[in-house]
Formats: structure tokens, sequence, C-alpha cells
């Protein structure tokens, strides 16, 4: 006991003598106490230091401090005690009274040498000297620190930061470059990595060609090289190449999907020059919007049953993963999509959106997730197609591919030459109409004549008329008293075609084929059309009775469900969202959106779905192979490919 109260005496002595100032950097060092020195914890001294952490914590500092002080002064030589002693320093240091804290700073590092926390404290105290001036003695003392606080990956974190923004204020641009390769070789979460990048982004903002050839030359980690990458791209973009710098960073990007730099490079890709920030992100949400209000409601729910079946199949085959879905209204004006969408993203973090259904809310939505970086899987046409959507697939039917899939088996198998098309005249009606004419010019044919039909007329007779005059105006003389053109295009429902199929013999149309979309893969076109479509041919991706295996089976499990036969909207559905959870668990799960992107054009490269067979094109765009189905005597048969 004697000793006790003699070693308690001389640790107050000192710790006075320190904290008046006697003591600091550059002066005599008052002596350690490592003989004393024992990092066993008595019970009083971790209940009085953890009444200092609450304390701390419930905002009561001066409450804090004392205790901690009581610890210090009562079991001086102990570990807890000098934990006690650093977090005073740490208050005063985050309070700007950088000499207090210097004060315990200086008396931790020299009087206790062999503590654990040493590392930290030394850090500290590195911390308050770069704070007053003194960074010549924190680059001299920088390398010793972070050699010594091996095994303390936070410490040498901290001392990276610290030299990383030291050497950034000098303009020293390749010795700060190498600090924050230290950084991220202790880096581990996130916010660690992000923090570093910014860091990283602001070393390299002012370095020219000449610089980054040098940092080349050091031969860095692939990881570093990435900085250097895109920082070389933006030097190109910065001269004028846009083009070629933007084509660069698409390949960097996609060789770099998980890189902590990537939405910079994203941001660069989009032109707007900065990366999005402030966005959550919740891997197990994922956000559909589809129309829940009005006359299209009954899509959105065609849409959501589609997704169900995924949903409930993927987590039959992989029970241990979480997935829930969250459902917004896509709307039918811009306010109602674009507030759906903020709620999706900035509110439930999702981790990809399946949707829009809806042509208006698609324009509205598609550039909010280029610019945020959310992955969209699109369940409407693309409607620009030189628009190159860096976060979007467009899963939907390309009617462009369907339509020339369509015109090139009459061309190449049937030796059609001539065509002609009668269209709903509304939106969808003229829009396949014009793809129509433009493919069959495009391939060889000739348009023989084009005429349109109000929506909801029972007797064709003007529009069936008009069609025969422009098509006989246009034919050589020799067929002049024949149907004039091989086939016959009709973009509509089965319920219009059946309509019409039948009136065209009544205006001596007679011995052509009639040409239809996915539309007429309705089993009701059969019963309805009759004889009159005997012949016809249809290009989809998808045929609920078809013979292939997995269609037949979701066809069934589908009936079971619903007591219905599956449409293309559901199937596509089911397709868009297995394809995203595939993504989601491929290479070990995905760590940011730019990662499942990129697992999702991999996976879309070669998926083999209800509605046909997926491939990447370039520029990123989604294609499938369409199939070609013919009415041959009362039954459908598939005859392409």
């Amino acid at each position: 006991m004697h000793n006790y109260k003699k070693g308690k005496w001389l640790f107050c002595l000192l710790v006075l003598t320190v904290l008046t100032g006697c003591a600091g950097v550059g002066k005599k060092a008052p002596p350690n106490l490592s003989a004393s020195f024992t990092t066993v914890t008595p019970p009083r001294a971790a209940r009085l230091y953890q009444k200092a952490e609450d304390s701390y914590r419930a905002g009561n500092v001066r409450e804090a401090m004392g205790l901690w002080n009581r610890v210090i002064n009562e079991f001086p030589s102990t570990a807890v005690s000098a934990q006690s002693m650093n977090r005073i320093g740490e208050v005063y240091l985050a309070r700007g009274r950088l000499e207090l804290a210097a004060r315990y700073f200086n008396y931790l590092v020299y009087a206790y040498p062999s503590w654990n926390g040493f590392p930290s404290a030394k850090l500290n105290q590195l911390k308050v000297l770069a704070r007053t001036g003194k960074q010549d003695e924190v680059m001299k003392e920088a390398m010793p620190l972070w050699r010594r606080a091996k095994g303390h990956p936070g410490v040498r974190l901290g001392l990276a930061e610290l030299m990383i923004g030291i050497y950034n204020s000098r303009h020293d641009i390749e010795t700060a470059f190498t600090w924050c390769a230290y950084g991220f070789s202790v880096a581990r979460t996130p916010e660690q990595m992000q923090a570093l990048t910014s860091q990283t982004q602001q070393a390299l903002a002012s370095a020219d060609e000449r610089v980054v050839s040098r940092l080349y030359g050091k031969k860095p980690s692939g990881f570093m090289k990435v900085f250097l990458d895109f920082r070389a791209d933006q030097i190109e973009m910065a001269s004028g190449n846009k083009n070629v710098a933007r084509r660069q960073l698409k390949q960097l990007l996609a060789q770099n999907p998980n890189h902590p730099l990537s939405p910079y490079i994203q941001a660069a890709i989009r032109g707007t020059g900065v990366a999005v920030a402030g966005i959550p992100f919740n891997p197990e949400r994922i956000g559909v919007m589809v129309p829940l209000k009005g006359p299209n409601a009954v899509y959105g729910d065609m849409v959501i049953r589609g997704l169900d079946m995924a949903l409930s199949n993927w987590k039959s085959s992989h029970p241990n993963e979480k997935v829930t879905l969250d459902i917004m209204d896509a709307g039918l004006d811009p306010k109602t999509a674009v507030r759906s969408y903020n709620e999706l993203v900035r509110r439930d973090g999702v981790l990809a959106i399946v949707g829009p259904l809806g042509a208006q809310a698609n324009r509205t939505v598609i550039p909010l997730a280029d610019s945020d970086g959310m992955p969209l899987l699109s369940l409407t046409q693309k409607e620009n197609r030189a628009e190159s959507d860096t976060f979007v697939l467009h899963t939907f039917i390309d009617s462009r591919n369907l339509v020339k899939t369509l015109v090139a088996y009459c061309r190449d198998k049937l030796k059609y030459k001539r065509f002609a098309c009668l269209y709903p005249d509304d939106r969808y009606g003229q829009k396949l109409a014009q793809i129509f004419a433009e493919t069959v010019q495009k391939d060889g044919g000739q348009m023989m004549a084009s005429a349109s039909y109000h929506e909801g007329i029972t007797d064709f007779t003007a529009p069936l008329r008009e069609l025969t005059k422009i098509a006989k105006k246009n034919a050589p003389l020799m067929d002049i008293y024949g149907t004039p053109f091989d086939a016959l295009f009709i973009p509509d429902e089965v319920s219009v075609v059946s309509l019409i199929a039948p009136q065209l013999p009544y205006h001596n149309i007679v011995g052509v084929t009639l040409l239809g979309t996915n539309l007429w893969s309705e089993p009701s076109l059969l019963e309805a059309g009759g004889v009159y479509v005997n012949h016809a041919l249809f290009a989809t991706s998808f045929y609920p009775h078809s013979t292939n295996p997995k269609v037949q089976a979701f066809e069934k499990q589908y009936r079971a469900l619903y007591g219905s036969t599956p449409s293309y909207l559901q199937a596509q559905a089911y397709d868009a969202l297995t394809m995203l959870l595939q993504a989601r668990s491929a290479r070990g799960g995905v760590a940011s959106r730019n990662s499942l992107f990129s697992n999702l054009l991999e996976v879309a490269k070669h998926y083999q779905g209800v509605t046909g067979h997926y491939i990447v094109g370039p520029g990123g765009n989604l294609l499938r192979q369409y199939s070609i189905y013919q009415v041959r005597s009362g039954s459908t048969v598939k005859v392409y490919p």
C-alpha cells in the first residue's frame, strides 16, 4: 500500500508538471511509467470510465471530464488511466483547445510507451502539431508511426488521411498519391473508401500529363491505376476529345464496376462532373413503377402478377436471400412519376427499379435514373434509338427489331416483294406503320400502300378502298387486275383483326398473307379470325402455347395461380425481375448499384427466359430473338427460328 500511494503521489506530480506546461515537445520528457504499468483494470476504475462515457454520450461533457480525471488520479499506471487521458485530449482537440489537447497527448506519448493505445495517442499528437503549423515535424514522424501502428488499421488510416491533407496543401501530388495508396491498404468500410476516394481526387485534380506519366512510371497497383486512368481521361476530355474520352470512360467503368471511383466516372460520362451522393443503399429492396390507378391500372396489375411469380420462384430456390418489392404508381402525369421515383430512391434506397410502365413516365424517369446512377429495367419501349442510357435496360419488346424479323422472313423464305399496311390511327399504329414502311424499303421490298382507320369502327369499307386504290396506282400494269401486294401488315389487337379479315375478300383483297405483331399471340386469334386468318404470320417474343418447356412451365404455373392465360406483359415482367435477381447474386453479391448494372449486362448477354433469348448489343442495348408463328388449318405453328 505504501508503494501504491508513493506511485500515485509521483503520478499526480508528473501530471501537474505536464498540464501546467512545463513539459512538451522539444523539452525534457517526464519519466515514463513502464515499470509500474499494468493492463489490469480495477473494477471501480472500469465503472468510473463507463460512467464517463455514458455522460459524454448524453451530452454532459463536464461530468465526463471530471470522471475521466478521477480515473487518472485514482488509478495511475493503468491502461484505463491512459485511455482516460487520451479521451480528455480528444475532447479538447475536437473543441479546438489545441494547447490543452497537446499537454495530454504529450504526456501520454512520453509516460506510457508500453500502452497498447500508444499509436492512437501519437496520431492525436501529430494532429495537434499539424493544426498548429508544425507540419515539418509531422512529416518526420509519420513513417515511424506507420511502422509502429501495424495491427492498428484505424490509426494507420487516420495517419494516411492526415498526411494526404498535408501533402495536398503543399501541392506535392506524388507523395500525396503514395499516402492515398497507404490509406486504401487499410480502409475497410464504404465510408472510409469514399473519404479516401475524395482525397485522392483532390490530390490528382491539378495533375497534368507529365505528373500522371510519372505516377504511371512508379507502377501503382491495379486499384490505384484506376485513379490515374480516370485523370488521364479527364485531361483527354478537357483537350476537346470528348468522344474518345467518353468511350474510354465507359470502358474503364465496365472494367471496374465495384471501384469506389465509379460514381465519379459515371458523372463524367453523363457530363455532370458531379458524383451522386446522399442516396441510401438498400440491396434488399427493389422498386417497381407501374400504373396503379386510372384506365391503365389493369396493365399495372398484369406486371405485378408476373413480378410476384418471379419473386416467389426465386425465394423458393434461394431461401436465405431477403428481397422485397416496393410498388409505386407510375401515374398518368410527370409529377406523380417524379414523386414515386424520389420516394423509391431517396426514401427507400432501392437497389434498382423495374419500370416504369408507360411512355410518359418512361420519358420522365429515365433522365432521373441516369443522373442518379439508378439501374432501371424499363418496361416501355425505347423511343429514341440514338439515345444512349447509361443505367437503363429497355427490356420491353423492340418493335423495330420485331418488324425487321417479320419482313426478313417474308423476303427470304417466302420471296415476297410487295407489302401494304392497314393501321389504327393512334400513336401505336402510326409508329408501327412508319417502322414497317422503313423496314420494307430498307430490305429491298416495295411499299405499295398504307391506309389508316379510326378507333372503334366496325365497317372497314372506306379504309380498304383507299388502301386498294393507292396500291393499284403504285402497281405495275400487269398486276392491276389482281391484288397488288403479297402481304398486309395490320398492327392491331386480335379483336380488330377478326373484324377486318372477313371483309378483305369483298374488296378483292385475296391471296395475301396477313402479318401481325405480338398482339396476335392470343389464342383467340384462331377462333375469332377463323379461315380468314389462315396462313397469317405474326412475330412475338412470347407465345403462351409454345412447345418450349420453360414457357410451358410458366404458363401452367400462371394458369394455376390466376385461372387465365398469361400475355407477353406478365412474361416480360417475370423475365425482367429474374434477370435482376440473378445479377444481384452474381459474383458474390453487389456492393453498389454500378456493380449491379455491370452484373446485369453480363447476365443479359446470354439470358434465356420465357420471352426469348437475350443478347446485349453495341452501346449496351438489350436485344432479343423474335419467333414467327403461322396459322395453319386452325392451329398455330412456329416457323422461325
